[in-house]
């Protein structure tokens, strides 16, 4: 009697999977070249000449045409390759992006669809534009398209276009420099995620939010304060952790020459996330303009200002909590933001933004800023940071020798008595991303039983800032350094 490989037969259900999945897709696919043999002269010859719509969004190739065995879709990875050629088997199995599209089909999802008072969440465009291939959310809200595999492939990776699917699979391909690469990725459409800049920018886009991309057909991504409050959870982005807590489907062995990493990872979410941020605001403030859209939105205040315990004493009664602002006023939600001075000082960048940011945010905590005012200063900073990130994503980060006993000193500088749970859960984040032995990682342990949700909860229940526990951290850190 010989013992139960267990390897050996998850491979064998992986490959069976991935064979299933491949032979629907192929029914599914030759249904609809079927319906198009079928048509008429006319529409035939519309096929064979796009019109100039159909030619500006080409079709998305689905996730299905990477599932090859040769392709993407093997069960164990090569050996020795940079592309593994497992990359669509292990994002199958064990991405939560491919489970995007299905929550739409949850309990959960139907609550929430009626309380915003439509049909169904997997047909309305505002979820559709986040839960899957962006670039088809449009036609999937007006047929019932269920081949998506949630957040595909061309989602992140960009329009998989007939001349890219033979381009790189060819020899010439393999042997090309990678900034070659990067502009061939360019000139197809394709995003060059190896690039953490650039990464950051496809990953804040649902993750944070941004208005409609008329030139890849990408309608508005933009969880407001409506679909919140129906149900949906607080977006809080930071890029580093995010990345960490998802298996990679890709080989991790080819950054392992890069010791700053992930500080340009931790950097580049920084950055990403305010522009992105910077670019909806400007977005929602324009739909107010055009009585489109509410002014102000609420998705842009603090949430836990209003939606909090009232407990007694409580750590909002101090004064230094108001920083000038009125009693009862909302503050502005610093999430993306807070941490913008020691982003910009790690990359050597321009520190006069963090100004622009600081009164943008005073601006929005008055609530006294018509939209006309809140899109003008949304865009000076969205397009201050987009030359930041356009001369990042080209040259990259080189930071200064001591850039951690710098980052250190300067979180040592926020108001540690109030710091809002954003400000302290952002602080934590930072000090982990410095922490990668377990001895460190130990440090923080307080900071995360602050700041944790508790079961059954969506919010930090009872949270109050720590002020020695992030002093103490903070210390523990810059002794080791």
């Amino acid at each position: 009697m010989y013992p139960l490989n267990l390897s050996y037969l998850h491979s064998i259900k992986l490959t069976c999977f991935c064979l299933l999945f491949w032979a629907i897709s192929f029914i599914f696919t030759s249904q609809d070249s079927f319906s198009q043999e079928q048509d008429s002269p006319s529409t035939k010859k519309a096929a064979i000449n796009p019109s100039a719509s159909e030619a500006k969004h080409p079709p998305i190739a689905t996730s299905s045409s990477c599932s090859g065995r040769g392709c993407h879709g093997g069960s164990e990875p090569v050996s020795g390759q940079i592309v593994q050629q497992n990359e669509f088997s292990t994002w199958l199995a064990h991405d939560k992006h491919a489970n995007a599209y299905q929550s739409l089909l949850s309990e959960r999802a139907k609550t929430m669809a009626k309380n915003l008072g439509i049909p169904a969440a997997h047909k309305d465009l505002r979820c559709l534009a986040c839960h899957t291939t962006p670039q088809i959310a449009q036609a999937q809200s007006k047929l019932d398209f269920p081949l998506d595999l949630g957040v595909g492939c061309e989602s992140c990776h960009g329009t998989a276009s007939p001349k890219w699917l033979g381009i790189h699979t060819t020899e010439a391909w393999k042997n090309t420099a990678p900034e070659s690469k990067k502009a061939q990725y360019e000139n197809e459409g394709m995003n060059y995620l190896g690039n953490a800049f650039i990464q950051a920018k496809v990953c804040v886009a649902c993750h944070v939010g941004a208005p409609a991309n008329p030139e890849t057909g990408i309608p508005a991504r933009d969880a407001n304060h409506d679909i919140m409050a129906a149900g949906h959870p607080r977006l809080t982005f930071e890029s580093l952790s995010y990345q960490k807590n998802m298996p990679p489907h890709w080989n991790t062995k080819k950054y392992t020459s890069n010791t700053n990493r992930d500080l340009e990872i931790w950097v580049a979410g920084q950055l990403a996330g305010l522009s992105s941020s910077m670019e909806l605001s400007s977005h929602r403030a324009e739909l107010a303009l055009n009585n489109q859209g509410i002014w102000p939105e609420f998705a842009e205040s603090s949430c836990l200002s209003c939606h909090a315990d009232f407990q007694q004493p409580s750590w909002r009664d101090k004064k230094n909590y108001y920083q000038g602002r009125k009693p009862g006023s909302i503050p502005y939600d610093s999430w993306t933001g807070i941490l913008l001075s020691e982003a910009l000082l790690i990359s050597g960048q321009d520190k006069q933004i963090s100004n622009l940011y600081t009164t943008l945010a005073k601006e929005r905590s008055s609530f006294k800023v018509s939209p006309k005012e809140a899109r003008a200063s949304a865009d000076m900073l969205a397009g201050q940071l987009a030359k930041i990130q356009k001369e990042l994503i080209t040259k990259g980060i080189t930071p200064p020798k001591d850039w951690r006993t710098l980052l250190l000193d300067q979180l040592s500088k926020h108001n540690l008595e109030t710091a809002t749970w954003n400000e302290s859960t952002q602080i934590a984040l930072a000090l982990s991303m410095l922490s990668s032995k377990k001895p460190e990682q130990a440090i923080l342990q307080n900071l995360w039983e602050n700041l944790a949700y508790p079961s059954g909860y969506e919010s930090p229940k009872g949270y109050s800032p720590d002020p020695k526990a992030l002093e103490s951290a903070l210390q523990k850190l810059k002794n080791l350094k």
